[in-house]
């Protein structure tokens, strides 16, 4: 992999190239410049991945609570109704006569 370039050197290079733009060398560090955004946007595109990939998780998560709670909420109820009310599971089940 070719050399990169780090923030302080980048920073020296761009205010020795301000000072004396003529006997500057910053023409022939733009190679490792371009070779350092690279990689930092390679691994930008990995972290971006990933953090795609745990933003689906959580809604996934979310919306399976969330439909649990519904359930919880307002199925339930319909259930113990079809079974013959709350009062009839408060009381238990009715004996066979």
């Amino acid at each position: 992999m070719p050399d990169q370039i780090s923030v302080s050197e980048f920073v020296a290079e761009t205010h020795e190239d301000y000072k004396a733009p003529t006997a500057s060398s910053f023409t022939t560090r733009t190679a490792q410049c371009r070779n350092t955004v690279a990689a930092i946007e390679e691994a930008l595109d990995v972290d971006r991945m990933v953090l795609y990939k745990m933003k689906k998780s959580v809604k996934a998560i979310n919306i399976s609570g969330l439909d649990s709670e519904y359930e919880q909420h307002h199925l339930l109820p319909f259930g113990q109704f079809a079974e013959g009310g709350p009062e009839r599971s408060k009381r238990g089940p009715e004996k066979a006569l």
